[in-house]
């Protein structure tokens, strides 16, 4: 805080009724329109209070309510850690680099005897300078060239520079009498630094007849008073000035008696190095003071290295100080125990940065050895500047405040402005498939990119297929569909989910096509030994459906653009080039980046692009590059023109290839992406944050309003939840696939345990609860074990270890029954108590161990009845224990299988 703000406020403390800012200007013998600034700066900082009518008094806030606030704001995330370590040279960022000389010219300039050197520091906004003069005082005080409890005066002189007679007072002090309302002697800075250092701020505000005022003392160290005639006053004080002008600003007399000069360079001129540690510095300083982590992605400490800043070093720290606040308010909202800064959260300004990436070894090296991730802790001794901005905490305290008034007012955290979901468009299934196999299949195509066992097994399922259908599929029809074999079983390999849009429409639709792609998906299954998801079951049924038109619609407008850009000459055009031709399609537009071309030119021409196209853009882009600042594009476009980007990273053939074929399915722009990383994570860098924690548990609350109905919900079901940390998240229920986009968004963060509403609600597997299941005492038992229960299984593990002698590892067995249980309620589309999920499993475990020992002859009353009516059952609950037959080389008959679809489906909820 400013030398006048605290005068002020020890005034309106002696005057407990408030003063106008008139009489504020009169007490402290400045300008009205500076005490007006000062006054309503310190009514922002909530210090003062302002009265309604005319004039407008200012007073303290009272006491009570300033402590009241404190104690709010600064709880949990937002209580200070106070430090007492001085800032001196030996913290500077680049003492023994950039700034090396400009110290030594300061230790020069203390040391020089009898009483230093009279300093100016030069330099442009936000460099330091004042920070650097705190510095000077503090190694004089080290070095004992002036006492321990010498004083540090600050002044900015741009406070009275247009009146000549207040800045001499307040500079040399007034005598009493010397105007009219001096009824006192009034010591002056000269006299208040009296043994130590006078900072000039801004000197360069200095008029001429100000400069002139300092020559006699500079000269003899001899000063008079205003209004002073015959005494003359002695100071031993060295003066320090800062300004961000040049020396021609000054007298010539002026700066004759200013013998050290120091500039301080501006942060373009400071090395990568030094910057990160500024940067890194900043984060730890914000750690600290908040008490918590903070977890960094690379690109943003890159973003935040390579912008251009007017306002240097200071406008880094605002800019840094901004983003923390953007991650406290996220961190306050989603009740994590750490910050969270991506690229995506910065300033349009800062994530520009990125732009001027360049191959150097500088960055090359910080870039390699980097992680995706940097975390700054807090607990370090951190050096203080008595006169840092960033000390200032209302920010965060303002963000605490507003979400506990949220939370009052009972307003559901996740729903803020912040949180800023993206409106979700769909596309009808069955007319983006057909379009995609359409665009996919206009002539012969290379078998290079389909591994040879796909190209196979397409062609003889295809000719079992059409035995059955009693129709003929083309050779083009049976390379889309090996891509997609391809694609599809690499992910159920790597455990990845595969999710159909509509699978029930299909099956409805479809009924013959169903069954024969049960019957194929039966044969994949005993070749590969995967377990094939109904899911994928629809999949096959729809190219078992289709019917290719000789006159394909053209039209792209409601796809997905997909652009491919990289570095080189024609690369990008190559690589689209091949897979628009294996793919008989126009569809995707190249840029290509000659080496010598500026990546802020390259950004532009993209953006040129999107804004001429943003008409038939509604779908979205999905980037395609290589490597370096193109990976960036993503979030700026979206910033910068509105239209959904996604980036993808390590672009090979396949990727363009399995886009374009995506695209061309009219899949939306989060499927295209999460399947392709999903389907080539082995060949690119993945881009999907890594989880950094455990999923939070949720419920889901729906009704029309997301208001009303669903409260008294909340109200309901709150008792049951609240105790095992589960978060309740109302959301309003309009237009069904919006609300299924925004399940899908929230499933990234959440595992959700259950929905519960007003509107009948079925998706991903999810259970369901309707409000008069809510207020039912069995459904509402129902629902809390479903919720707040997890099968037990160290429990099942240590009470079957000693009989289950058959088995071998008996922790190895009930993990997997665990996973292939889960798996059949998932297919099935149906939901087991916990409870029953246990005794499933232990019944599988003996099961198990009892085939490996001897056969069991069990049968199933009227299974053949039995299995006809639950036929699709069988077929899911039999390939889910392909994996258990595998392993333990067992076989389960069809009895067991009855037994268990029993089971399954008398025990559902």
């Amino acid at each position: 805080m400013s030398s006048r703000k605290e005068e002020l406020l020890i005034l309106l403390k002696k005057s407990p009724k408030g003063l106008t800012a008139q009489e504020v200007a009169d007490h402290l013998n400045i300008d009205r329109s500076n005490a007006s600034r000062y006054l309503n700066e310190l009514s922002k900082e909530n210090q003062l209070t302002r009265s309604t009518g005319r004039p407008v008094v200012f007073s303290l806030t009272s006491t009570v309510s300033c402590n009241q606030r404190k104690k709010a704001c600064l709880s949990s995330a937002t209580e200070v850690k106070e430090v007492a370590t001085p800032m001196t040279f030996q913290y500077l960022v680049g003492n023994q680099d950039s700034l090396k000389v400009s110290i030594q010219q300061a230790k020069a300039a203390i040391l020089y005897p009898p009483r230093g050197l009279h300093t100016l520091i030069f330099g442009e906004t936000g460099t330091g300078k004042s920070l650097f003069a705190e510095c000077m005082y503090n190694f004089a005080r080290a070095s004992e060239t002036i006492s321990s409890a010498a004083p540090f005066v600050v002044f900015n002189c741009a406070d009275y520079a247009q009146n000549p007679q207040l800045l001499f007072g307040h500079i040399f002090g007034i005598k009493k009498g010397a105007f009219t309302g001096a009824d006192q002697d009034k010591a002056g800075l000269v006299a208040k630094a009296d043994g130590g250092i006078l900072f000039l701020d801004e000197i360069h505000r200095l008029p001429p007849e100000g400069q002139e005022m300092l020559f006699t003392f500079i000269d003899k160290g001899e000063y008079r008073p205003l209004g002073e005639s015959s005494q003359v006053h002695q100071a031993n004080v060295q003066i320090i000035g800062a300004t961000t002008e040049t020396s021609d600003i000054f007298l010539n007399t002026f700066t004759r008696r200013i013998p050290m000069v120091i500039t301080l360079p501006p942060l373009k001129n400071r090395s990568l190095d030094e910057k990160f540690k500024i940067v890194s510095l900043f984060l730890k300083q914000e750690a600290n003071r908040l008490n918590r982590r903070i977890i960094v992605e690379r690109d943003a400490i890159l973003a935040f290295l390579l912008y251009e800043t007017i306002g240097n070093i200071g406008q880094v720290k605002r800019d840094l100080k901004l983003v923390c606040a953007k991650a406290f308010l996220h961190y306050k909202t989603s009740q994590l125990d750490y910050l969270s800064i991506q690229q995506k959260d910065l300033p349009l300004n800062v994530q520009k940065g990125l732009l001027k990436v360049k191959d150097s070894d500088e960055l090359m090296s910080f870039s390699s050895n980097t992680s995706q991730f940097l975390t700054f802790e807090p607990g370090y001794d951190e050096p203080v500047w008595s006169k840092d901005p960033a000390l200032d905490m209302r920010v965060y305290q303002v963000i605490d405040e507003q979400v506990a008034k949220a939370c009052h007012e009972s307003k559901q955290l996740d729903t803020l402005p912040e949180l800023n979901l993206e409106k979700l468009v769909t596309q009808d299934v069955s007319n983006y498939f057909k379009t995609y196999v359409t665009e996919l299949s206009k002539k012969d195509i290379h078998h290079d990119l389909v591994k040879e066992d796909y190209w196979e097994l397409a062609n003889y399922l295809l000719q079992v297929a059409e035995e059955k259908l009693h129709r003929e599929y083309s050779d083009r029809l049976r390379f889309t569909f090996a891509l997609h074999l391809q694609g599809s079983l690499e992910r159920i390999k790597q455990g990845s989910p595969i999710t159909h849009p509509d699978l029930n429409k299909v099956r409805r639709a479809y009924k013959e096509e169903f069954q024969v792609a049960i019957d194929l998906s039966t044969y994949i299954e005993d070749t590969y030994h995967l377990p094939i998801p109904l899911d994928e079951i629809g999949f096959i049924t729809m190219f078992l459906a289709l019917e290719l038109s000789d006159q394909p619609d053209c039209s792209t407008g409601d796809m997905v653009e997909v652009v491919v850009m990289m570095h080189g000459e024609q690369v990008a055009t190559s690589m689209l080039k091949t897979a628009q031709e294996l793919l008989e399609t126009s569809q995707g537009v190249a840029f290509d980046m000659p080496l010598t071309t500026d990546v802020k030119e390259m950004y532009d021409q993209l953006k040129n692009y999107v804004w001429t196209r943003r008409a038939n853009l509604t779908q979205g882009l999905l980037l395609l590059t290589d490597m370096g600042s193109l990976n960036t594009f993503g979030n700026m476009l979206y910033e910068e023109t509105g239209i959904r980007t996604k980036a993808i990273s390590m672009t090979s053939t396949m990727i363009v290839l399995e886009s374009l074929r995506m695209s061309g399915m009219r899949r939306s722009l989060e499927d295209i992406y999460q399947s392709v990383q999903g389907a080539f994570e082995s060949l690119i860098r993945t881009e999907l944050h890594p989880q950094l924690t455990k999923p939070l548990k949720a419920v889901i609350v729906a009704c029309f309003t997301g208001e009303g109905v669903a409260k008294k919900l909340r109200e309901q079901i709150q008792p049951i939840v609240e105790k095992e940390g589960i978060e309740i998240i109302q959301l309003q229920y309009l237009e069904k696939e919006t609300f299924h986009r925004h399940i899908d968004e929230l499933m990234v963060t959440y595992d959700l345990l259950a929905i519960v509403g007003t509107v009948d609600v079925h998706y991903q597997n999810i259970p369901f609860f309707s409000a008069l299941d809510m207020f039912d005492s069995k459904q509402l038992a129902i629902f809390g074990r479903i919720v707040t229960e997890e099968v037990p299984l160290e429990q099942i593990i240590e009470g079957l270890k000693d009989n289950l002698p058959a088995v071998g590892s008996v922790s190895t067995l009930i993990q997997l029954l665990y996973q292939v249980v889960t798996h059949i309620q998932q297919d099935l589309k149906l939901m087991v108590d916990p409870a029953v999920t246990s005794g499933i499993l232990i019944h599988l475990a003996f099961l198990v161990n009892q085939l490996k020992e001897e056969p069991v002859t069990r049968d199933f009353q009227n299974l053949l009845s039995f299995k006809k009516q639950y036929r699709l059952a069988f077929k899911i609950i039999h390939s889910q224990l392909l994996l258990v037959e595998k392993q333990y080389q067992v076989t389960f008959s069809e009895d067991e299988i009855a037994f268990l679809v029993q089971m399954f489906y008398q025990s559902s909820v």
